[in-house]
């Protein structure tokens, strides 16, 4: 039976969405909806979508799914109108890297029994942001943790399964309740890490006397993601704070416990450190 599929939100994330439906889910009706008229017409053109939807309203209407793909700042505006059409037959999920804006929304206007809403959030994305960086195989073999709410229905709950791992993405289930804590330790603090080095290397100047050192070598491969969009990791960061601090505040222990090995005259603990270092797969 043919869905028809509402993406919000058409950036990177929802319109490599888009062709990721396109060319994997070939028998689906794709619809578009965006606040920018131009990226939406970009996505008809390239045939992205099947077509748009001017009114967000009017599209989750006439929608089954709908995957919600804004920034996190722009999560209570959606909100605002798709509550009206939860707990009935359509099924809702995100892509939001932070869960706690959507909780506490759900919360706050008595919206917890929610059944139809199952938060999730495939681990893809590059550097590089908005539609022209899309591409169909950006969740090819990612990772997408699927939230339940409390309250929500078994086949919605598989439905959202399903929609992943017809994206090419494996899918686990975790706690949204614990999905900001994990985001915290692998990827928002990895993010700030990143941006705060791509910021001392700046400060030093040392990329006037070699230009190349952001693009080839181990500096590169540490500031790669300090590319990423600033406005929308300005409001991840902001939006996971209390995590995110308990996270730097643990690494910073860590990084003055290395700089006391680093400083005595012991080789061997220096090689015992880094050998515990290695990443566990």
């Amino acid at each position: 039976m043919q869905k028809k599929i509402l993406v919000v939100g058409l950036g990177l994330i929802g319109a490599s969405l888009c062709r990721s439906l396109k060319k994997n889910q070939t028998s689906n009706k794709i619809y578009g909806y965006d606040t920018n008229m131009d990226v939406m017409s970009y996505a008809l053109q390239n045939n992205f979508i099947d077509s748009i939807k001017e009114d967000l309203e009017v599209g989750i209407k006439d929608s089954d799914l709908i995957v919600i793909c804004v920034p996190v700042e722009k999560i209570v505006d959606i909100l605002n109108t798709a509550k009206n059409f939860f707990n009935t037959e359509k099924v809702f999920t995100d892509t939001l890297s932070v869960k706690s804006v959507i909780l506490d929304y759900l919360i706050k206007n008595n919206l917890e029994k929610s059944n139809n809403f199952i938060m999730s959030h495939p681990m893809a994305g590059t550097e590089n942001f908005g539609i022209e960086n899309s591409g169909e195989d950006l969740f090819l073999n990612a990772t997408s943790m699927v939230c339940p709410l409390r309250f929500s229905k078994p086949e919605s709950i598989e439905t959202i399964k399903e929609f992943w791992k017809l994206n090419s993405c494996n899918v686990i289930e975790v706690d949204p309740y614990s999905h900001d804590k994990y985001l915290a330790a692998i990827s928002h603090a990895p993010h700030a890490i990143s941006f705060a080095l791509s910021k001392k290397i700046n400060n030093l100047g040392y990329t006037k006397e070699f230009p190349w050192v952001n693009s080839k070598g181990s500096l590169s491969d540490m500031t790669r993601i300090a590319n990423s969009d600033p406005e929308a990791w300005a409001n991840i960061l902001k939006n996971n704070q209390d995590n995110l601090v308990d996270f730097i505040d643990a690494y910073l222990e860590e990084l003055s416990n290395l700089k006391s090995i680093i400083k005595s005259d012991s080789v061997a603990e220096l090689v015992s450190y880094l050998k515990k270092s290695k990443p566990v797969k």
